[in-house]
């Protein structure tokens, strides 16, 4: 004999239980590393300001050529922090967050394929990246209705390109029409870096621009797209397995 109750949630299904904890401790990690690279950098520039107030005041105290080694030094600092330390552990941390966000679905689907021992898993589908083949198995298997979970899927699909960019061209982006503008590619990606992030001429060239992420912003609103997805697609309720 067997009964059948009501439904339950692809959230308890995929195992989307801990998730925003998970994401509150990266929020935090994320906070406090922001916090140290903006307080080593206003050190940096206290203590600029106090060396060129000293050297105002008493000229001859030390040589020029010396006077000039400390200001150089000052340079060396502010540069490291800015195009080495921030720009690595940024660029590292949109790496991160897109394989946390991947991995959550990825292991999400084989859970609910084993729970509802379905014919396929996300590995069978064909796709182009493991995130359209997650698409394809959550819309075939668990009939996720797609069109209701924008503007965050088109959202983390921007920012999957942008990823990309990263992962695989070091963060340069080409304009292959800069006369007409007509290099897709090129206009969705400055399109949605506006208020997000910044793109600057690289090495001189007209046509080359460079990623720079220089809003800590852009990582929170990621997070908040993850979150309201993960969230939309795990309110979608499913009947429940027959218990014997």
């Amino acid at each position: 004999m067997s009964r059948l109750r009501r439904k339950e949630t692809l959230a308890s299904i995929m195992g989307f239980g801990f998730i925003h904890f998970e994401f509150h401790l990266i929020e935090d990690y994320m906070n406090h590393m922001e916090t140290h690279f903006e307080r080593e950098l206003k050190n940096i520039e206290v203590e600029y300001d106090n060396f060129q107030n000293s050297k105002e005041v008493d000229k001859s105290e030390y040589s020029e050529e010396y006077l000039d080694h400390l200001q150089d030094s000052f340079i060396d600092n502010m540069f490291m922090f800015n195009d080495v330390y921030i720009k690595n552990y940024r660029n590292a941390q949109i790496i991160q967050l897109y394989s946390f966000f991947e991995d959550i679905l990825k292991r999400g689907c084989d859970r609910f394929a084993s729970y509802k021992q379905t014919d396929y898993r996300v590995d069978d589908l064909k796709g182009n990246n493991d995130i359209d083949k997650v698409k394809k198995f959550l819309n075939q298997s668990a009939k996720v209705d797609f069109s209701i979970l924008n503007p965050e899927w088109s959202f983390i699909d921007n920012f999957r390109q942008v990823r990309n960019l990263i992962v695989h061209h070091k963060g340069i982006i080409k304009n292959n029409d800069t006369i007409n503008n007509s290099d897709r590619k090129f206009n969705n990606i400055k399109s949605f870096s506006k208020g997000r992030f910044t793109l600057n001429e690289y090495a001189s060239s007209k046509n080359r621009f460079e990623i720079v992420f220089d809003n800590p912003q852009f990582f929170k609103e990621i997070i908040n797209n993850i979150e309201s997805l993960l969230d939309k697609i795990g309110s979608k309720e499913m009947p429940l397995n027959k218990v014997e």
